[in-house]
């Protein structure tokens, strides 16, 4: 799985770059990828999100 990027700094609007490296088998669902905001310098965790939790059990 890939991370998102570039994201929208919810704070001023700046742009997110990932802190983090990928791993070598990429991102699993519950890995913590740490971004920052080069204009506010504030650090986001975000967690990566199963798939599994989109769908519809309806």
């Amino acid at each position: 799985m890939e991370a998102e990027s570039p994201m929208t700094c919810v704070d001023c609007g700046g742009t997110l770059r990932p802190l983090s490296y990928p791993p070598e088998d990429g991102w699993e669902p519950g890995d913590v990828i740490a971004y920052r905001c080069p204009e506010c310098n504030e650090r986001f965790d975000i967690v990566v999100p199963d798939p599994a939790d989109d769908e519809y059990e309806g």
